[in-house]
C-alpha cells in the first residue's frame, strides 16, 4: 500500500510525521513500525531528508528505549545533545544508559556547567583499559548530569542509583534549590543519606520563597525560629499559611509585631497566638478607633481568664464613646463569653 501511495505520488512524508511516531509513541503504531521496519527501511530510501536527529531526541525524551535502539542501529541521522537530557529530565535511566554506552554527544553545555555542582565517584573496570581516558572523563561528566537533572526535578530513585556509584555534593546549590522548591521528599533524601544540611540561612531562604512545608520540615530537623524576623518577611511576601505558622510555633509575639500584623495589616487571626495582656492593649486601640470588626473578633473568639484584663476593657468600653458601648451590649450581648463586658447594672 505504502509503495502504491508512492508511485502514485499520493504519499506526503514530513519531518512532522516522523518525529510525531517516535516522540507520541503510540503503542499499536510504536509496535507496528517496529514490525514492519523495513518498511520503515523504504521510508529511509524514498525520503532520506525526513529522517533527522530530532527523531531520536523526541523518543528518548519519552522513554522509548527500542525506538532509539532501532533509530540508533539502522539510521545514520544520529540525535543531539537534547536526547540525553530530555531522557534524564525525564526519568528515564535505560534510555540514558543506553546513549551513554552506545552515543557520544553527551548532555547540552548548560548542563555540563550546572553539574559541577556533584561528583559521581564511580569505578570503572580493569577490563576496559583499552577505553580511552578521554571517554571515561566522558562518562564521569555524563554521570554528574544525570545527578544534576535529577536532583533539579527529584527524581528519587535516579538519586539513589547514582548513591550506590559513590554522590558527592561539591556545594550546598542543590539543596539550596530543593529548600526553594519545597521538595521535601528530596530534603528528606539528602537527611536520610547524611548530606549536611549545615546552611544557616535555610530555613530563612524557605520563609523568602514561601515554601511551608519547607518550613515545617526543617523546623522538625532541627532548625529554630529564633527571630520575629521571619514572620515579619512572610507577611511582607502576603504568605499567610507560612506567616500563621512562623507566629504559631516561633517565639512569642510582642505589642509591635502583633500591632502591625493585626491592626495595620489585618491579619487578625493571629489575635490567638497573642499573650493575654497585649490582647487586652489591642482591645483597648480598637476600642479607640472604633475597630468594630477587631472588638468583635477579639472579644467573641479569645477568652480573658484574669479579673484585671477584664476589668480594664470593662471600664474603657463604659468611658467610651456612646455609639460604641450601645454597639457592644447590641451586639455581643447575647454572647455568654462576653457577658463580663458588661457593667452588673446591665446583667440583671
Amino acid at each position: 500500500m505504502l509503495q502504491w501511495l508512492q508511485s502514485n505520488h499520493l504519499l506526503k512524508c514530513t519531518t512532522s510525521a516522523m518525529d510525531g511516531a517516535a516522540e507520541n509513541g503510540h503503542l499499536e503504531i510504536v509496535k507496528w513500525l517496529y514490525r514492519t521496519r523495513y518498511t520503515v527501511q523504504w521510508f529511509h530510501v524514498h525520503y532520506p531528508d525526513q529522517f533527522v536527529p530530532e527523531a531520536m531526541d523526541q523518543a528518548a525524551q519519552n522513554g522509548y528505549l527500542h525506538i532509539v535502539r532501532w533509530l540508533h542501529e539502522t539510521q545514520d541521522e544520529g540525535c543531539t545533545e537534547y536526547a540525553m537530557e530530555g531522557a534524564a529530565r525525564n526519568g528515564h535511566l535505560d534510555v540514558v544508559l543506553y546513549l551513554m554506552e552506545h552515543r557520544t554527544e553527551g548532555f547540552p553545555s548548560y548542563n555540563v556547567i550546572a553539574a559541577q555542582t556533584f561528583e559521581v565517584h564511580c569505578l570503572f573496570s580493569a577490563s576496559n583499559k583499552m577505553q580511552p581516558k578521554n571517554r571515561w572523563d566522558e562518562v564521569k561528566s555524563c554521570l554528574r548530569c544525570l545527578a544534576e537533572t535529577a536532583a533539579s526535578k527529584g527524581n528519587i530513585k535516579i538519586l539513589d542509583w547514582l548513591n550506590q556509584l559513590g554522590l558527592e555534593l561539591r556545594t550546598t546549590i542543590p539543596i539550596r534549590n530543593a529548600v526553594s522548591r519545597g521538595d521535601v521528599k528530596l530534603l528528606q533524601w539528602f537527611y536520610w543519606n547524611r548530606f549536611e544540611l549545615c546552611d544557616p540561612d535555610l530555613l530563612e531562604l524557605a520563609v523568602a520563597k514561601g515554601q511551608l512545608n519547607a518550613t515545617r520540615w526543617l523546623l522538625q530537623h532541627g532548625f529554630k525560629i529564633t527571630s520575629l524576623k521571619l514572620a515579619e518577611e512572610a507577611e511582607r511576601k502576603m504568605n499567610v499559611p507560612v506567616l500563621r505558622f512562623l507566629v504559631e510555633h516561633g517565639p512569642p509575639i510582642d505589642f509591635r509585631t502583633a500591632g502591625k500584623l493585626i491592626m495595620e495589616n489585618r491579619h487578625i487571626e493571629i489575635v490567638w497566638w497573642v499573650s493575654e495582656s497585649d490582647r487586652v492593649q489591642l482591645v483597648l486601640e480598637a476600642l479607640k478607633k472604633e475597630d468594630k470588626i477587631l472588638i468583635w473578633w477579639i472579644l467573641v473568639r479569645t477568652r480573658f481568664e484574669d479579673a484585671s484584663s477584664q476589668c480594664s476593657i470593662r471600664d474603657t468600653i463604659q468611658c467610651g464613646p456612646n455609639n460604641v458601648s450601645q454597639w457592644i451590649q447590641e451586639d455581643l450581648s447575647g454572647f455568654a463569653e462576653c457577658k463580663w463586658c458588661f457593667s452588673p447594672c446591665n446583667n440583671k
